[in-house]
């Protein structure tokens, strides 16, 4: 009788665990500020930048571009358990942070675009979420 192998290398690297430790650490970094780009998030929080692009894609609309796919489902994660609230924003706002989309500006989340255009949003943690 052999003992179970435990690949604990392919656990740590495995997409769900690591959609976890960022969901944490995107947490963690929304519970000390507010007004948060995705700029912001992905200078500043290890595994968040990558090839992907977040946004509804039947609409044209751009949230953000270079995420990692592990960001977008921890964003997603976060939104739907409304431990984050998103806002729009003015594109100003990342433009200070030091990025910004190369494309128009959404002027609605439920209109639909010919064209991609980038609805620049802040997050902040939900104070109201047990």
């Amino acid at each position: 009788m052999s003992e179970p192998q435990l690949n604990f290398a392919a656990r740590l690297l495995s997409k769900e665990h690591v959609t976890d430790a960022l969901e944490g650490r995107i947490a963690t970094y929304m519970r000390r500020r507010s007004g948060v780009t995705l700029f912001e998030m992905a200078r500043d929080i290890p595994g968040f930048s990558g090839n992907a692009t977040w946004g509804k894609e039947d609409q044209n609309i751009i949230l953000w571009a270079d995420m990692s796919e592990a960001a977008i489902a921890a964003m997603g994660r976060l939104l739907d358990s409304e431990d984050i609230v998103p806002r729009p924003t003015n594109w100003l706002v990342y433009n200070f942070d030091g990025g910004v989309l190369d494309m128009p500006i959404a002027e609605s989340i439920t209109r639909r675009y010919a064209k991609p255009h980038w609805l620049p949003l802040v997050f902040a943690g939900n104070s109201e979420a047990a």
